[in-house]
């Protein structure tokens, strides 16, 4: 598949440049029809059928097994859930911290694992990233761990600047269990989660599969003693038994669609597109904040309202978003193409004109 005919996978290419996958990933027309198909099923045949919940098993099976293989673990160690919020509410909960439990995190965190952090109790210390250059991430993590950290709990990928962390080294220096929200990671640069004792995935951002769909790795089931069960805990034995939440076949089926359209090159390829995007916001005199080589999230301001910025963007096909610090975000995955970039710069070259 060349990088034309990935393109047109996505219908909403054809007159958009979409740079959103941050928060929501383009559909492909297969990935809707994989969904409509699975619904269709469903209709005929009733949802409660016994053929239905027989086809929908070995469905769900592969799904954990690609996602593994995606992040590098094995199918066994993987569950599903509706979220990365989910997962970290998962793990979070089953580990019963407590006020006595010290937890390090960053000052960068998405609420989807701050307000599990915070609600769990624990006393919370966070590692001051946004201030300083990525190059100083891991000192500033290691600085904050104590012989009382309990929980490393943090992002692959910085929502608010794309910067990755590096997950490896910090948890070779600490050896403390340690939790990854991988929203901005996974589908976007290449993962090894088994670095991680959990770590989390997104099926609607850089996966583009439907929302409410996502997974989570678990290194060991056995150390998390979950306060809220379903089903799963009565079902399975393996890393399921903390599952909450049963996907609907449609969900299943439509992001194992979406990820079989993933090319090969697909990382590659979207790597020198976020380079591209950096260079010419900043040949444009944009205030870019993400370093070079880093994720496929690029943070940028310009004068002007940031939440009325979006909407004139997207009155001219431009789709990005605005972020709650006052900065403007742009995901660039391997669907974009150099002329989505040209079309975002022009509009805020506009911009600077009126």
């Amino acid at each position: 598949m060349t990088p034309a005919e990935a393109r047109a996978l996505f219908p909403v290419l054809e007159r958009r440049a979409y740079l959103n996958a941050g928060s929501v990933g383009p559909l492909s027309r297969r990935t809707v029809e994989a969904m409509q198909a699975a619904q269709a099923v469903a209709l005929e045949r009733g949802r409660g059928a016994v053929s239905t919940w027989e086809s929908g098993a070995p469905a769900e099976t592969e799904l954990r097994a690609r996602i593994g293989s995606l992040i590098g673990v094995p199918a066994d160690n993987m569950l599903l859930t509706a979220s990365t919020t989910e997962g970290c509410n998962i793990v979070i909960s089953g580990l019963r911290l407590g006020p006595e439990d010290e937890v390090v995190t960053t000052d960068a965190e998405h609420p989807g694992l701050s307000m599990p952090l915070l609600a769990s109790g624990a006393r919370i210390k966070q590692a001051r990233l946004m201030e300083r250059p990525a190059a100083e991430s891991l000192r500033a993590i290691l600085d904050e761990v104590t012989p009382r950290t309990s929980l490393i709990a943090l992002s692959h990928v910085l929502w608010l600047n794309g910067h990755v962390l590096p997950l490896a080294e910090i948890k070779r220096a600490t050896g403390v269990p340690l939790l990854v929200d991988g929203a901005q990671s996974a589908g976007a640069i290449p993962v090894d989660a088994s670095v991680a004792d959990w770590y989390t995935v997104s099926g609607q951002k850089w996966l583009c599969g439907p929302e409410t769909t996502g997974a989570l790795y678990v290194a060991d089931h056995e150390r998390l003693r979950p306060q809220v069960q379903s089903f799963a805990a009565h079902a399975y034995t393996d890393a399921r038994r903390v599952g909450l939440v049963h996907l609907a076949p449609a969900m299943v089926a439509g992001l194992l669609a979406a990820l079989a359209e993933i090319p090969e090159w697909g990382f590659e390829r979207a790597a020198r597109l976020v380079t591209h995007c950096r260079e010419s916001l900043l040949a444009a005199g944009v205030e870019v904040r993400t370093e070079a080589g880093q994720g496929t999230l690029i943070s940028f301001r310009v004068p002007g309202d940031p939440a009325q910025l979006v909407k004139d963007a997207e009155a001219t096909e431009v789709v990005i978003r605005n972020l709650p610090d006052g900065w403007l975000r742009a995901s660039v995955g391997w669907w974009n193409d150099e002329g989505d970039v040209e079309r975002l710069v022009a509009f805020l070259q506009n911009q600077a004109r009126s």
